[in-house]
């Protein structure tokens, strides 16, 4: 039988074993895949490169401002290792010679750049520390060459000095954040992007070469907005481009560039409201922040305190080129500030009281709450605020004949009174201001439409209230009374005429939202920019007087859950002293309000339940004058409900003036001084009930309201008479 062998097993293909040699076509693909593949690898490093350095130019960019004081540190190690290098050359007496020129060098180095600086140096608040600055740069230059560059203890002095100068001056350039305290961490400012990330990059690279192109072809060209003008240094950041302007010396400045911020942003493709101008290096080197496509992240997730030191601040929202927030500041060392929001219908201004508002809640501030129009601005502050006056007017603890004006005497008395018991603690205490603690805590006054308020006349004093009220602002920061105002007029009619209050409101806290009318806004500083400007939407604004003025923000979206917010936190508890002193009217303020809800909720029943005719004399009939009794010259009080009118619910404060003496007296309207007045023509009734509010009214408004014209209008203001009515001057009157 044949021998029979088993074939062996195929050996395994091993991977790594030299394949076949390719024909030389397939060779070729091969060759060019291979350098295809190398220079897209190429290209990509050099797009992560370039993707570096602009992320490294970025990070430089947003921390200009912070390295400014490490930039002086770098330029005083410069000058004193020069000056102990040239002393190793040389004798003594020549080593004095030049440690004291190192030091003269540094002194009037420092001292120049301070006074070429000063303005934004005082806005900041830091010059004391750059005068202690310059000094001791100058002492470093000096004592260097002396010691040797190799003393280690001048190199930790150095350090140390420059941190110690400069840390205020970074906290006030960041986002601020609580230190020490149980409140809410304040959160990162972030952007929110609108496309991807790639594509946002594209489009904001692609944005900068535009504008450097639109810049060249019509901004810097002779007869342009900016003639001889270079935009340089193009910085990318998320969702914007940043460039520093180079202005020919002596023609042109910043604030020209702020002025023609509309035009340029026509000129390179932007809408204005869109690009910030704001100080560079050098004055001549002022820096431009064109914002692409980002909205600013604005969402409220609660008050946003800083404490640094003995300041307080509550964030309102962030700038809208994303670098920080803007503040509100509530207190200083031994003193509490005040403030002014100025804005139109709708560019929320109380939404704005109200982030103040529950910031002030959280720190455990008392919220004295006045709204002239009976709590309609803001439902949340009505029903969260320690005392809540709602209207000009009440009848609580008040005679009859100034009920109109009511709450604005229980308001003023409080203060007053409150302020004296603190003021005689401080005596007593040895105290040189006052320190917000909540065993003794601040009061906060809001009033909002505060021109209804401070133009009124106080009885009791002759003067307006807005000058009474400017009087006790003058002493009472130190009492730990701080006042916030807010209306759609920034006249001096908004504060009675009183600059004392008008300067004790607006100084350090002045925040101005979108306006619709330019002679509203008169008494704005100069350097202010216009909030006609101001973006539609709600919420954006300008603070003034700060080193960020001309930076447009926008208030965090508090939305309808203010009240939510409010009710969340434990109400301040006033000392027993400042709540005995403020009042009867403010320890029953919970009763009162009370009361009035439900006389507001009967009134509505009896209004529905009256006949037309009736229901509508029950809208005008107005508080009732106490009836004379002829016998004992005494007044009587009014029966319950007489004459059906809503007495017991404020509608429009009637001033004495403008109430007539009897339901039956058809024509007689009894005169300031009690005097009974001529009868009056049903016209010249109507435009004294029109005047009853007690604010100025134009001729022209008042024929709009009446439906007449405005010729009529002064014909019935002719047979009124003077003894009746202000002539406040180009055709305004207003009832005395």
């Amino acid at each position: 039988m044949a021998d029979t062998k088993t074939a062996p097993a195929a050996a395994p293909v091993a991977t790594d074993l030299p394949q076949p040699t390719p024909s030389p076509a397939t060779g070729l693909r091969g060759v060019l895949g291979t350098l295809t593949s190398a220079r897209d690898k190429v290209t990509t490093a050099k797009e992560n490169v370039t993707q570096a350095r602009k992320k490294v130019r970025a990070l430089g960019w947003r921390n200009r401002r912070a390295s400014y004081p490490w930039n002086a540190a770098a330029a005083t190690a410069a000058l004193g290792v020069a000056g102990s290098v040239a002393t190793e050359f040389t004798d003594v007496p020549v080593d004095l010679a030049i440690a004291g020129g190192t030091g003269a060098v540094a002194l009037a180095g420092g001292w120049a750049l301070a006074k070429k600086y000063s303005e934004q140096i005082e806005k900041a608040g830091m010059t004391s520390r750059v005068q202690a600055g310059t000094v001791a740069s100058c002492a470093w230059c000096l004592t260097t060459p002396l010691t040797g560059a190799n003393a280690l203890e001048m190199w930790l002095a150095l350090g140390l000095g420059t941190v110690a100068l400069s840390a205020r001056w970074w906290q006030r350039i960041r986002p601020g954040y609580p230190a020490g305290t149980e409140l809410v961490l304040a959160s990162p400012t972030d952007l929110v992007p609108t496309t991807e990330p790639d594509a946002e990059a594209t489009a904001v690279a692609t944005a900068a070469e535009s504008i450097l192109e639109a810049w060249d072809a019509t901004v810097t060209v002779p007869g342009g907005l900016v003639p001889g003008s270079k935009l340089t240094e193009p910085n990318l950041a998320d969702h914007r481009v940043s460039f520093t302007v180079v202005l020919q010396p002596g023609k042109q400045t910043v604030d020209d560039l702020r002025a023609l911020a509309g035009r340029i942003g026509s000129a390179i493709g932007f809408f204005g409201k869109d690009i910030v101008f704001d100080y560079g290096t050098l004055p001549t080197h002022p820096t431009m922040t064109v914002r692409i496509s980002a909205e600013v992240d604005t969402s409220y997730t609660g008050p946003v305190v800083i404490v640094e030191g003995e300041d307080l601040f509550i964030e309102i929202g962030p700038y809208v080129d994303g670098e920080g927030a803007v503040r509100y500041h509530v207190a200083g060392p031994n003193s509490v500030n005040s403030g002014f929001v100025l804005g139109s219908k709708g560019s929320g201004k109380s939404r704005v009281l109200e982030i103040i508002a529950d910031g002030l809640r959280a720190l455990g501030i008392e919220i004295w709450w006045m709204d002239p129009q009976g709590g309609a601005s803001s439902k949340a502050l009505k029903d969260h605020a320690d005392w809540s006056l709602m209207g000009l007017d009440s009848d609580e603890h008040t005679p009859l004949e100034l009920a109109y004006i009511g709450n604005m005497l229980h308001l003023w008395r409080a203060v007053s009174n409150v302020a004296k018991i603190r003021e005689a603690e401080n005596v007593a205490m040895g105290l040189d201001g006052f320190t917000h603690t909540r065993e003794r805590p601040a009061i906060m006054v809001m009033i909002d439409e505060c021109h209804k308020a401070f133009n009124l006349k106080n009885p009791i004093t002759g003067n307006t209230f807005g000058y009474d009220f400017g009087e006790l602002d003058r002493v009472t920061r130190k009492l730990g009374i701080g006042f916030i105002g807010a209306s759609q007029i920034f006249t001096m009619e908004t504060f009675g005429n009183a600059a004392a209050l008008r300067s004790g409101m607006i100084t350090g806290n002045l925040l101005i939202l979108r306006m619709m009318e330019k002679s509203h806004c008169g008494l704005l500083p100069g350097s202010a920019p216009s909030p006609l400007s101001l973006r539609k939407g709600g919420g954006y604004g300008y603070a003034i007087d700060t080193d960020r003025e001309h930076v447009m923000w926008r208030a965090r979206h508090i939305g309808d859950r203010a009240a939510e917010y409010l009710a969340a936190k434990p109400k301040a508890t006033l000392d027993a002293r400042a709540a005995k002193a403020a009042g009867p009217v403010y320890r029953n303020r919970h009763k009162t309000a009370a009361r009035y809800t439900e006389k507001a909720m009967a009134t509505l029943e009896a209004f529905d339940a009256a006949p037309e005719a009736t229901a509508l004399t029950m809208l005008t009939s107005g508080p009732r004058q106490p009836e004379q009794n002829t016998s004992t010259g005494t007044s009587a009080a009014p029966a319950a409900n007489a004459g059906g009118g809503m007495a017991s619910v404020r509608i429009l404060p009637v001033r004495p003036s403008a109430q007539t003496t009897s339901t039956a007296a058809s024509g007689a309207v009894a005169a300031p001084d009690g005097v009974p007045a001529a009868d009056l023509k049903p016209g010249a009734q109507r435009v004294m009930i029109l005047l009853r509010d007690g604010q100025a009214w134009h001729t022209k408004d008042m024929a709009e309201a009446l439906g007449i014209s405005e010729q009529a209008v002064r014909g019935h203001i002719r047979s009124i008479g003077e003894t009746r009515l202000d002539n406040l001057g180009k055709g305004r009157y207003r009832i005395k």
